[in-house]
């Protein structure tokens, strides 16, 4: 991940494999912001969510102390 918050001090990337969590099968991810996202059926798409995810935050449109979790625009 290569992206940051502008509010963010340090300039180099970090992976944070803690951000995942397999619990029953299914997959989830922890945010800076206290939530946990999911339930995914495979980790590459917790990983592409939480992709999405950070995109948002950035982008400015999510305040960075929310509380709500983003929910897909679609569902299975």
């Amino acid at each position: 991940m290569s992206e940051r918050r502008r509010t963010d001090k340090e300039t180099r990337s970090r992976f944070r494999s803690r951000r995942f969590i397999l619990d029953n099968g299914k997959w989830y991810f922890n945010t800076r912001e206290g939530t946990l996202e999911g339930p995914f059926g495979e980790l590459k798409d917790a990983e592409k969510r939480l992709e999405e995810y950070i995109k948002i935050v950035n982008s400015g449109f999510m305040p960075s102390d929310s509380v709500l979790g983003l929910e897909p625009l679609e569902k299975d």
